[in-house]
């Protein structure tokens, strides 16, 4: 008779799938190192003391929640990408793909989102309350544009790992289905932002991920992320002047 373990086994791991079963733990586990130590709190406790004497202090602990992402979202990622399974890293988007669609795509977004994020920010104060997230670094351009730099790759590793890392790993299994199942953490993160944010989220979620399959690159949906977040500070903050 067969011992419950094997039973068990059979039963819960029979078919399961390398790749897929790589991508969804990792995930789990990234996300939850990410929620835990990529966050400003973390700096302010552990780190602030050693930065005292480099200007603008308050940037500081958002340059470490940028930067921080980097490692958790997209380099940690690589990395079980490159060892855990059998994909080049070519296959989780990391190229430049269609880029005649990407690149038109990405353009068109930009330009219809401008006024949405204008109309946003009139129509929901809050808005100007959350961005941007350090209000310090609205007191110049040259605090503003490293700023908006960093906010650069936090946006580049937070897209890769979910229309990259998530979408792709798991395309092979999932096949379109997995425009839905990166979409649902995705949504999830964006819990504590405006309620019409945190709504639209979904449907970003399902854009964006339709936008990587076509396009078989991450890289649009970083760009179109970046420049309505750069939109979204620029705005609240000649509102807020």
């Amino acid at each position: 008779m067969k011992s419950n373990l094997q039973t068990l086994k059979e039963r819960y791991l029979q078919g399961w799938e390398r790749q897929t079963t790589v991508i969804l733990l990792a995930s789990a586990v990234l996300l939850t190192l990410h929620r835990k130590y990529s966050r400003t709190g973390i700096f302010r406790t552990h780190l602030a003391g050693y930065f005292d004497n480099l200007p603008l202090v308050e940037s500081h602990p958002y340059y470490y929640w940028f930067l921080s992402t980097a490692l958790t979202l997209f380099l940690i990622p690589v990395i079980v990408a490159i060892f855990g399974t059998k994909q080049r890293l070519t296959d989780y988007g990391i190229r430049l793909g269609k880029q005649k669609v990407g690149w038109i795509v990405t353009l068109a977004a930009w330009i219809l989102m401008i006024p949405l994020v204008i109309m946003a920010v009139k129509v929901y104060p809050s808005f100007v309350d959350k961005y941007p997230f350090c209000k310090a670094v609205a007191s110049s351009w040259l605090a503003f544009l490293p700023y908006q730099l960093a906010y650069g790759v936090y946006m580049f590793s937070w897209e890769f790992f979910f229309r990259g890392f998530m979408l792709f790993g798991l395309e092979k299994r999932f096949g379109n289905y997995s425009i839905l199942i990166q979409t649902i953490p995705f949504a999830v993160m964006h819990f504590s932002k405006p309620l019409p944010e945190a709504l639209g989220s979904i449907i970003a979620g399902l854009l964006l991920g339709v936008l990587a399959l076509e396009t078989r690159s991450f890289v649009y949906g970083a760009a179109i992320h970046w420049l309505v977040a750069i939109t979204m500070d620029t705005v609240c903050v000649i509102i807020s002047h």
